[in-house]
């Protein structure tokens, strides 16, 4: 079974969020973020502007829920 980190907007649960805010940029399987960010990806995580694009040029990203 694979675990997936959601991946949303630090503001996304901000009082003035706008709907778009709250939906999540994209997924990836936790696996994957650690081994790529060298970290354990326990509780929530803050990523800078580098580690979002390697995020998201890894080919488990997925834009839409995994099912």
């Amino acid at each position: 079974m694979c675990e997936w980190l959601v991946i949303e907007n630090s503001w996304s649960r901000g009082i003035f969020a706008t709907d778009a805010d709250k939906v999540p940029n994209g997924y990836i399987p936790r696996e994957a973020a650690e081994e790529l960010l060298g970290r354990s990806m326990e509780g929530a995580q803050w990523f800078s502007k580098e580690d979002g694009e390697k995020l998201r040029a890894h080919p488990e990203w997925a834009e839409v829920e995994p099912r």
